[in-house]
């Protein structure tokens, strides 16, 4: 039952690629690959630093929560996201496999093993409740611009329920968060962290470190919504590559729209399949014709992969070296 278990991300990713082929196949390869042919390559190199900006906002809103803890400056907190991004995307890891590796390199760059999982819990919670408000902005815009749409309710009720989902994360950390949370210190640090794992106290006082900073935790939300909103101009500069003129509002609705749909597809490794059908689904909303909507999911793709290949590549060097020292 067990090794079924672990087969299911490989057999939810060859649905995802058969989704993705199925979609270019119908709605014409032809005009998806003149589309993506198009794109100038200073157009593309914008699109790509557009990405490369957001990470970096990523990476000073990690610092912001570890500031005033030991280490943690903010190129290596930059670094330690690239990573965390590459890894949960590309890599046959879930998005928890992406955090526990991302927190492990802010430890060989010398950050404590319990300011590490406790920071990092405190990122992916303030990124999310900041997701949540671009998502309720994205609602907004939507009932606005497309009014009547049976995409509304769906995600207004799957909003909801995210919210409730958020306070009880704070809630959890706040209280037993150790005990919930102790498996992935374990898994961030190897055996030479077992002994913070198993000390439960000591994770806690982490984590109420950081939550007793209440300004640091706001500022690290409030400079997550910024990037947020920075996806966004990455989707406006994305479609005017491809010839789309539409307006920033209308690229953060969709934005917003698309975040809903894939949260919903956690499981699936780099959401494969789901990113361009909603793409596409949303695009409709818009009057985007379906083969640029999926030229755009294609480029986004292609984007996060030449970011993500020097990234992974230069990571392994550093834990190659990392393993021949201890040899």
């Amino acid at each position: 039952m067990a090794s079924r278990l672990k087969l299911l991300p490989a057999g939810f990713a060859l649905a995802g690629v058969a989704v993705v082929t199925g979609l270019v196949v119908y709605y014409g390869v032809g005009d998806v690959l003149r589309a993506l042919a198009a794109v100038r390559a200073r157009e593309f190199g914008w699109y790509v630093a557009a990405q490369l900006g957001i990470t970096l906002g990523l990476g000073l809103c990690w610092r912001v929560l570890l500031r005033a803890r030991r280490g943690g400056g903010f190129w290596l907190c930059t670094w330690g996201r690239l990573v965390r991004d590459a890894t949960g995307e590309f890599l046959p890891f879930s998005q928890v496999g992406g955090y526990v590796i991302g927190a492990r390199v802010i430890t060989l760059g010398g950050v404590d093993v319990a300011d590490a999982a406790a920071s990092t819990m405190g990122d992916i919670t303030t990124e999310f409740l900041a997701q949540l408000s671009f998502i309720g902005i994205g609602l907004a815009l939507l009932a606005h611009k497309v009014p009547g749409s049976r995409l509304f309710l769906p995600v207004a009720i799957g909003l909801g329920i995210a919210v409730v989902m958020g306070f009880g994360l704070v809630l959890v950390q706040r209280g037993s968060g150790a005990k919930a949370f102790g498996g992935i210190v374990r898994r961030i640090a190897g055996r030479a962290g077992e002994g913070v794992a198993l000390n439960a106290a000591r994770l806690q006082a982490a984590l109420d470190a950081i939550y007793a900073e209440r300004m640091r935790l706001t500022l690290s939300a409030i400079f997550h919504l910024f990037c947020w909103f920075g996806t966004a101009g990455a989707s406006y500069i994305g479609f005017h590559a491809l010839g789309v003129n539409l307006s920033y509002a209308d690229a953060m609705c969709i934005e917003a729209m698309l975040h809903a749909i894939m949260a919903l597809a956690f499981f699936v490794p780099g959401r494969v399949g789901i990113q361009e059908a909603a793409y596409t689904l949303l695009g409709g909303l818009f009057g985007i014709p379906p083969d640029l909507a999926l030229s755009l999911s294609l480029m986004r793709r292609a984007r996060d992969f030449v970011i993500a290949v020097p990234v992974l590549v230069a990571w392994q060097g550093v834990e190659a070296r990392r393993l021949k020292a201890a040899v």
